[in-house]
């Protein structure tokens, strides 16, 4: 039997597997959720140095980020 995930909440640290344009790569970024909704999680995310603010679908979040 498949474990449900975890509902995603306001704070949680979570890994965001950031798509590369043009391909079907992704790699690993850090973040927090800022906001969640029925359709896109507003994460504050480290990436590359900067600090930026995205809206994902929940498909690409994963609990576990430090």
């Amino acid at each position: 039997m498949k474990k449900a995930p975890q509902p995603l909440e306001i704070g949680d640290q979570v890994i965001w597997r950031k798509r590369i344009p043009g391909g079907n790569y992704v790699y690993p970024v850090s973040a927090k959720v800022l906001a969640v909704t029925a359709k896109r999680v507003k994460i504050q995310a480290d990436d590359d140095g900067e600090i930026v603010i995205r809206y994902v679908p929940p498909e690409s979040l994963q609990h576990g980020g430090k």
